[in-house]
C-alpha cells in the first residue's frame, strides 16, 4: 500500500512540475494598461538602473518591469533582442517590408545609433505616415542628453530600418 502511495505522490510532483514548466509567462497587465502605462512614462527622466543618467534602455526597462516584474538584459541596447529568452513574454520580430509595428512594441535600432550602442524606445505608433515608412515612439536619449540628465522621455518619429527589432508584449 505504501508503494502505491509513493508512486501517487511521484506522479503527482512529476505532473506539477511539467505543467509549471510549460506555463506561459504572459504579463499582467492587458494592451490597453500597458499602452497607458507608456503614456505615463512621457515628460519624466527614467534611470533605471542608476547608472549613466538617463539613458534609452532605462526607458524600455521601466515598461518591461511595468509588465513582468524584471528588467532585460544586455550591456548595449542593440543586444536586447539577442541577450534576453522572451519565451512566454514576448516575440521577437526582425523588420522586414511586410512588418508592422504596433502601440506597446519595443524597438531596438542596430549599431549605426547610438554611437554603436544602438537605440531602444517604445512604439506608440507604428504607422505615423499612413503609409509604414514612419513610427513613432516614446525615446530617452534620442539627442545624446540622458549623460546629463537633460533629455526627458518625449515622442519621436523614426523611419524605419533594416537592421531593426521589434519585440512585441504577450498581454493578459
Amino acid at each position: 500500500m505504501s508503494k502505491v502511495i509513493s508512486r501517487l505522490i511521484i506522479m503527482s510532483l512529476v505532473t506539477s512540475i511539467c505543467i509549471f514548466l510549460t506555463h506561459e509567462t504572459v504579463s499582467a497587465a492587458t494592451e490597453n494598461e500597458a499602452i497607458t502605462h507608456v503614456d505615463t512614462l512621457e515628460g519624466k527622466g527614467w534611470d533605471y538602473d542608476n547608472a549613466y543618467g538617463w539613458q534609452c534602455f532605462d526607458l524600455v526597462n521601466e515598461q518591461w518591469d511595468y509588465l513582468y516584474n524584471h528588467g532585460l538584459k544586455g550591456a548595449y541596447a542593440k543586444q536586447i533582442p539577442f541577450a534576453n529568452d522572451f519565451t512566454g513574454e514576448a516575440t521577437v520580430y526582425k523588420n522586414t517590408p511586410e512588418f508592422k509595428a504596433k502601440a506597446g512594441d519595443i524597438v531596438v535600432f542596430n549599431d549605426n545609433y547610438g554611437n554603436g550602442a544602438g537605440h531602444t524606445a517604445i512604439v506608440t505608433n507604428g504607422n505615423a505616415d499612413g503609409n509604414y515608412y514612419k513610427f513613432e515612439s516614446l525615446d530617452q536619449n534620442w539627442y545624446g542628453g540622458g549623460a546629463t540628465r537633460t533629455e526627458v522621455a518625449h515622442k519621436v518619429v523614426h523611419n524605419y530600418d533594416t537592421e531593426m527589432w521589434f519585440i512585441r508584449p504577450k498581454y493578459n
